[in-house]
C-alpha cells in the first residue's frame, strides 16, 4: 500500500529538522564558549540543583575561612602587645632590684622613677590597643569604649567589661577575638590585702574617691596591721547621712556592707559617733575609730578614704576588701615610693618593704600574662586547625562542582563538528528537494 506524503508536509518536516540541528548546534556553541556543561537549569535540572547546594557550601566556607583571617589579625596583634608587656615587665623588675641598691641616694632612685614614668605610659598605652577597625581590644564587649582611664587622683579604673566577643569560624566553633583588660591588667594577685574603693553610680552629690589608703603599720605581737587583723576580709559602706535640724551634724557613718546585703536595710553603724562633714576634701579615717566603746581595746578598721566634692543625704561610697592589685597600679606605687621616700631609716625600712611587694607583685603579673599567652595560643591552634579543615572542604567542593558544571572541551567540539556538519548537509539537502516539482516535467 502507497503511503502519500503531500510537498507542504515534506517541507514543514524539512524545515523543523533543521531548526533542531540548529538548536543543538547553538546550545553547544554556548557551551563551548562559557566552558560550563550546564547554560540553564533545563540543561539538566538535577545537576543543576546540587550545583546550587554545593556554591552555597562553598559561600559559607568561604565566609568561615575570612573569619578565621579577621581572627588571626586579632590574636596575632593580642599576643604581640601582651609580649611587649612582659618585655616592659622584664624592665621595670631590673629597676626594682636596680632601686634596691644600698649606695643609691633618693636622687638616685628619682633617675629611676622617671624611667618607671615612661614605662608606665608605654603600659598604659599597650592597655589600650586598638585594632586597625580602631576598635579596643582589652575592653571585653565594649570595643568602641577606652579600657583604662587615670583619675585626676592617679589611680587607673577600668571602663570594659569582662565579656569576650566571639566570632563563628566554623558551624559548631567560636573564638573569642577579644579579652577583658581586667582578667590581663587589674586582677593580679597581690602580696598583700588591699581595699578596692568605688562611689555607688546612682549617687545624687558630686563627692567622689579621690584617694584611698591602708594604714600599713605592723603589729609585733602578731605581724599583722589592723586592716588584716579587724578588717579584711569584710567589705564596708561609708554613708553620708544628714541630720533633722543640723544637730549633731551632717556627716559619714561606717557599716558592714553584710548588714545591708543580708536584710536590704543598714543596721547600727560601725562608728560610736558620726565622722562630721568638714567640707571638702574629707578624709574618713577607719583606723581611728572606735568598734567596741564599751571595751577598753580599741580595734580599728585600718584603712582611709579621701572624699572630694559635695555629698547628698544617702549617698553610698564602698569599701571593698581584695587580694588584687592592678599592674598599672603597681609601677605607679614604685614609681612614687622611689620620688617620695627619703634617705633617712624609716624610709629605707619602707623602701625595703615596698621593693619586696613590687617583686612579688611582678612575679604575678608575669605568671598572669604567660597564662593570657597561653590561651592566646590555644586559641591560634584551634584556629589553624579549624580553617585548615575548612581549606580542605573547600577543594572537596570545588572539585565536585568541577564535575557537574565544567565542560569536557574534546567530547563539546566534537559533537559541535558532528552537528555542524549534520546542519550543513540538511541544509543541503532541503535546498534541493525544496526545489523539485511537477512543473519541472512539463516544460
Amino acid at each position: 500500500m502507497a503511503i502519500r506524503f503531500s510537498f507542504l508536509q515534506g517541507f514543514n518536516e524539512s524545515v523543523q529538522g533543521i531548526l533542531r540541528v540548529q538548536q543543538q548546534t547553538y546550545q553547544t556553541q554556548q557551551q563551548v564558549s562559557s566552558g560550563r556543561r550546564i547554560v540553564s537549569p533545563a540543561d539538566d535540572p538535577v545537576a543543576s540543583a546540587r550545583i546550587i547546594q554545593v556554591n552555597q557550601e562553598l559561600s559559607q566556607v568561604g565566609q568561615y575561612i575570612d573569619n578565621a583571617n579577621s581572627v588571626e589579625n586579632r590574636l596575632n596583634l593580642a599576643e604581640n602587645q601582651i609580649q611587649q608587656v612582659s618585655s616592659l615587665l622584664f624592665r621595670v623588675r631590673e629597676l626594682t632590684v636596680q632601686a634596691g641598691g644600698l649606695a643609691l641616694t633618693q636622687s638616685d632612685r628619682q633617675g629611676l622613677a622617671a624611667e618607671l614614668d615612661t614605662r608606665l605610659d608605654e603600659l598604659f598605652d599597650l592597655a589600650n590597643t586598638r585594632d586597625v577597625n580602631g576598635e579596643y581590644i582589652f575592653a571585653g564587649y565594649q570595643g568602641a569604649v577606652q579600657p583604662f582611664e587615670k583619675t585626676q587622683a592617679g589611680e587607673f579604673i577600668y571602663n570594659g567589661d569582662d565579656g569576650q566577643r566571639l566570632v563563628q569560624i566554623a558551624s559548631s566553633t567560636q573564638i573569642a577575638i577579644s579579652d577583658s583588660g581586667k582578667a590581663i591588667f587589674m586582677d593580679i594577685a597581690s602580696a598583700n590585702k588591699l581595699i578596692d574603693v568605688s562611689a555607688e553610680g546612682s549617687n545624687a552629690g558630686t563627692a567622689v574617691i579621690t584617694n584611698s589608703a591602708i594604714d600599713k603599720t605592723i603589729d609585733a605581737a602578731d605581724g599583722l596591721n589592723n586592716y588584716e587583723r579587724n578588717a579584711y576580709p569584710d567589705d564596708y559602706i561609708v554613708r553620708y547621712e544628714t541630720i533633722a535640724g543640723g544637730f549633731p551634724a551632717d556627716g559619714y557613718n561606717i557599716y558592714n556592707r553584710t548588714d545591708l546585703l543580708d536584710n536590704g536595710t543598714l543596721d547600727t553603724p560601725l562608728n560610736a559617733a558620726v565622722i562630721p562633714d568638714t567640707g571638702s576634701p574629707i578624709t574618713i579615717d577607719a583606723n581611728a575609730i572606735d568598734l567596741t566603746p564599751a571595751s577598753p581595746d580599741i580595734t580599728n578598721l585600718g584603712w582611709s578614704i579621701t572624699l572630694t566634692g559635695t555629698p547628698a543625704d544617702s549617698d553610698h561610697f564602698y569599701v571593698n576588701s581584695s587580694e588584687k592589685q592592678g599592674l598599672l597600679t603597681t609601677v605607679a606605687q614604685l614609681s612614687e615610693g622611689l620620688k617620695n621616700l627619703t634617705d633617712s631609716e624609716a624610709d629605707e625600712l619602707i623602701l625595703d618593704d615596698l621593693l619586696a611587694d613590687t617583686l612579688d607583685n611582678l612575679n604575678a603579673a608575669e605568671a598572669n600574662m604567660s597564662k593570657i599567652k597561653a590561651q592566646i595560643g590555644a586559641r591560634q591552634n584551634t584556629l589553624d586547625s579549624v580553617r585548615s579543615l575548612h581549606e580542605g572542604v573547600q577543594i572537596v567542593n570545588q572539585e565536585v562542582l568541577s564535575e557537574l558544571r565544567d565542560l569536557d572541551y574534546a567530547e563539546a567540539l566534537s559533537r559541535l563538528s558532528l552537528e555542524t556538519f549534520t546542519l550543513e548537509a540538511a541544509q543541503q539537502s532541503f535546498a534541493k528537494i525544496s526545489n523539485l516539482s511537477l512543473f519541472n516535467f512539463l516544460r
